[in-house]
């Protein structure tokens, strides 16, 4: 692995999506995860976790090296005391998780009380084709890419949006996250969380086109999602300025042909 090529924690701002990012081989994760795929042995979510936690105490010990050759020594460097948890914002945390997982449950809720609906337009996709009849697929592809945006962003939203809150006390700390304030991690946890709520957005959209009987249910969904994105925003109203390494830097050679815009 070619380190100098590396881009320093794309892995934080990403939308854990290796199989379709264009910068899977200039981040330590995804160059991980691919000599997994060779293997067929994909990394488990704990591995996964268990590797970025490695990567960020690797960056520690460079951060210690840089200060040593700055002439600091890092154990003079004292953190102060231990901040006492202001309830408020653990309330608000939780609560921004459990709505994160409210959207969850009802996604999971509506695949699969159509799962026979579903069942039955595959069957009616396939029948089509054997009678050669003219079937339209380019909806088809893009219905097939809306379905699995959904349920790969479905879990993710909540878990992310939790991180963003869980930083948003020190968010404007400038002796943390430099200057300017807004590039802290809580935005770019943010960031990474309304773009994948944008992106299930339309495609629910996409969905509910392509099976306007379930109109009704899809709706209920947009709603949920829709005012979990304005609350966000709400909390986060810097969070379109956070620059994300990779993503925002060099997004010249990001597909431009995705159904959704963006996309990693």
């Amino acid at each position: 692995m070619d380190e100098s090529k590396l881009i320093p924690s794309i892995h934080n701002y990403c939308d854990r999506w290796c199989e379709r990012c264009a910068f899977v081989e200039r981040c330590a994760v995804g160059v991980e995860e691919l000599e997994r795929w060779k293997n067929d042995t994909p990394m488990t979510d704990e591995e996964m976790w268990n590797t970025v936690s490695e990567h960020f105490k690797e960056s520690l010990r460079m951060l210690d090296e840089m200060l040593r050759e700055a002439g600091i020594d890092p154990a003079g460097i004292k953190a102060g005391p231990d901040p006492i948890p202001d309830p408020d914002m653990e309330r608000l945390e939780e609560e921004i998780f459990e709505k994160g997982m409210a959207y969850f449950k009802l996604t999971d809720s509506f695949f699969k009380a159509n799962h026979d609906f579903l069942a039955a337009r595959e069957a009616e996709t396939l029948k089509m084709a054997e009678l050669e009849l003219p079937i339209d697929m380019e909806q088809l592809e893009h219905t097939h890419e809306a379905v699995e945006i959904i349920h790969q962003y479905s879990a993710f939203i909540g878990v992310k949006a939790r991180r963003a809150v869980s930083g948003m006390e020190d968010m404007h700390d400038t002796e943390i996250w430099g200057d300017p304030p807004y590039q802290s991690d809580a935005n770019g946890s943010a960031k990474a969380c309304i773009l994948c709520i944008e992106r299930s957005l339309g495609a629910w959209e996409m969905v509910r086109k392509t099976w306007p009987e379930k109109t009704d249910e899809i709706l209920d969904l947009l709603l949920a999602l829709s005012r979990f994105r304005k609350e966000l925003e709400r909390l986060f109203p810097d969070w379109q300025m956070f620059v994300r390494p990779g993503f925002d830097t060099e997004s010249e050679i990001l597909p431009k042909n995705s159904l959704f815009t963006d996309h990693q």
